[in-house]
């Protein structure tokens, strides 16, 4: 057969599949053969039967489609669109490419669980599925009052397994994992973003490298074959692990814990965990693990594990507080050395552990941890409680080098009385001509409070009048003031003044410091209000908030004295608790604690 005929057939066959929403590439046609064993298809995922409307459910109709191609090296476009999926396993084959094009996104909702299954109907490293690729894809969940949204990677006895340029969307399971690397092999995860984790099991990671049994496994799917062997050869690099932020900037759901395990089977008789590169990540704001900071609670956690790199990763805490332990490696095995363990070159902003960043752990003294190389990690913190590595055997000939913690400004948590201070004029550019005054109040005590707490002006507030400083000081005045150019009834104060002429407030009607500045008398005020009662708890601090001198928006206004990351314990008692309703009706819940000062009730754990 001649070129050009075998170019004819090829044609021919490629137009008429594409009819169907299907390109069939044949690796060769050698001379004399009319099919090949395993056939290239590109395919469309809308016209195989998935919809991106954001409404119909599409596990059937993604299922019908690996299954119709589960013995080709498939490639399947995903389209721009919302594809909703409910709970359910979708089962895949080897040798497929999943490219999700710009604006396209697998969904899921109201509590609803998929898993992403990769049989293993073999034991064996050989027993399962190999290459699989995810290209772009968007996992997207959501929690409800109907529960968390969960998407799942179930990867049993797989190889050769990408992740690339993905967005894992707060769809974490709160008992599970994004990904469970179970006995599999060669898999990387590079550019992707991991966010939030809301988790019953706090310990949980994104990524889950584990061993090839029932118990580890996120799906336990029928008729897969189980051997304790453990996963290997996994790079994790220019990967995010972010929190899901609140409008204000604040965490919402936390990151998730990026990468570990917590467990050894069968004594390791298979081998342990080995082969793991961490590098180039940033892991910004998981959650605290506090509960046993002394029993290997850590942001990043690993029992069982040789040959490991955590290298070049930013780790960085903005809202909330440090863990027990930042990395921890544990050996509980007699004999199964640990070996060729490198921490380099990471740096730790405000990650603040209670402990130590790095903690060494061999449960037998006879059996320690070899080739350990800890060097060129930087520490930044506003605490000096920790240190930078626990090791309870002796490095000896390890090398631990070049590793610092700096310690930034702490800014002070000490509660001081609210003490007048002197009268501040105010300045304005008016061509209003000020008349001079002798003052006439005899008592005179003003208090200065943090500039962003604000009010309402009240509903008769246009019958008052606004002035250059309290009536009764020297030089007060009347400044001409048009109501009606005031587009908002919102006011912004930092001082409040008590005087033989009244109580007063020093306002702005913007959020900028340097607004324009008048004195205005309280009856022209609307404040939240505030309901207070006694509250005597037990309470852990996981979260960054200012601390204030009173709860934010009291009338007598708040001071701010640092946040919580500057107070040392962890663990405090709460002694009093208000509730501060706004004029739209919202409510924010503050706690006292025993120190005096006050933050949000969002900041605590209650135990």
């Amino acid at each position: 057969m001649n070129l050009r005929v075998r170019l004819s057939l090829f044609m021919t066959a490629v137009v008429g599949t594409m009819l169907f929403g299907v390109c069939v590439f044949p690796e060769s046609l050698p001379s004399g053969q009319a099919t090949v064993a395993q056939a290239a298809v590109t395919v469309n995922a809308k016209n195989q039967g998935m919809v991106g409307d954001g409404e119909t459910a599409n596990n059937r109709p993604m299922q019908a489609m690996l299954d119709k191609w589960n013995q080709d090296d498939l490639t399947v476009r995903v389209p721009k669109g919302t594809y909703v999926f409910y709970s359910g396993k979708i089962l895949l084959h080897s040798n497929i490419t999943f490219k999700f094009d710009k604006g396209a996104v697998f969904r899921v909702t109201d509590g609803n669980e998929v898993y992403f299954v990769y049989p293993s109907p073999q034991s064996g490293y050989d027993g399962g599925l190999k290459n699989i690729t995810w290209q772009g894809a968007t996992f997207q969940g959501d929690k409800t009052n109907m529960g968390q949204s969960v998407f799942v990677q179930s990867v049993h006895h797989a190889q050769n397994i990408n992740f690339q340029n993905c967005l894992f969307d707060n769809a974490e399971s709160p008992t599970g994992h994004y990904l469970d690397l179970d006995g599999s092999h060669n898999i990387k995860v590079t550019g992707s973003i991991f966010t939030g984790f809301d988790g019953s099991r706090d310990y949980k990671e994104a990524i889950q490298v584990d061993y090839s049994n029932q118990r580890a496994m996120s799906y336990q799917n029928p008729g897969d074959q189980y051997d304790d062997l453990p996963t290997y050869g996994v790079t994790v690099t220019d990967n995010q692990f972010l929190p899901v932020q609140k409008v204000s900037g604040s965490v919402k759901v936390y990151a998730p814990n990026p990468i570990g395990e917590h467990a050894v089977y069968d004594d390791g008789a298979g081998g342990i965990i080995h082969d793991v590169r961490f590098s180039n990540n940033t892991v910004v704001d998981p959650k605290p693990l506090t509960s046993s900071a002394g029993s290997g609670m850590a942001t990043i956690h690993f029992k069982g594990i040789s040959n490991l790199w955590i290298t070049g990763n930013r780790f960085i805490n903005r809202h909330v507080l440090g863990s027990g332990d930042y990395i921890y490696l544990r050996n509980t095995l007699p004999a199964y050395q640990m070996k060729n363990i490198n921490i380099e070159n990471n740096t730790f902003t405000d990650v603040n552990p209670i402990k130590s960043y790095v903690h060494l752990d061999s449960r037998y003294a006879t059996n320690p941890m070899t080739q350990v190389t800890i060097t060129g990690n930087k520490a930044t913190t506003q605490r000096n409680q920790a240190q930078f590595l626990m090791s309870n055997f002796p490095m000896g000939d390890n090398t631990v080098a070049k590793n610092s913690i700096k310690k930034t400004k702490k800014t002070s948590t000490v509660v001081k009385p609210q003490r007048p201070i002197k009268p501040t004029n105010v300045v304005h550019n008016t061509s209003q001509k000020l008349k001079k005054r002798k003052q006439t109040n005899k008592h005179e005590d003003y208090f200065k409070g943090l500039a962003s707490q604000h009010a309402q002006l009240s509903k008769k507030h246009q019958g008052y009048t606004l002035y250059n400083h309290i009536k009764g000081h020297k030089n007060w005045n009347v400044l001409k003031f048009k109501w009606k150019s005031i587009k908002t009834k919102r006011v912004y104060l930092d001082m409040r003044a008590q005087a033989d002429t009244g109580k007063w407030y020093r306002i702005r009607f913007s959020k900028k410091t340097n607004a324009k500045k008048y004195w205005i008398r309280k009856g022209a005020l609307t404040f939240d209000k505030f309901t207070s009662e006694a509250f005597d708890h037990e309470a852990t601090l996981v979260k960054v908030y200012p601390v204030y001198t009173r709860p934010f928006n009291d009338p007598l206004l708040a001071q701010q004295r640092g946040t919580t990351g500057d107070i040392t314990e962890r663990v405090v008692q709460i002694t009093r608790r208000v509730r501060r309703k706004t004029s739209s009706g919202s409510v924010t819940t503050f706690y006292q604690m025993s120190n005096g000062l006050w933050t949000r009730a969002s900041a605590f754990e209650l135990q």
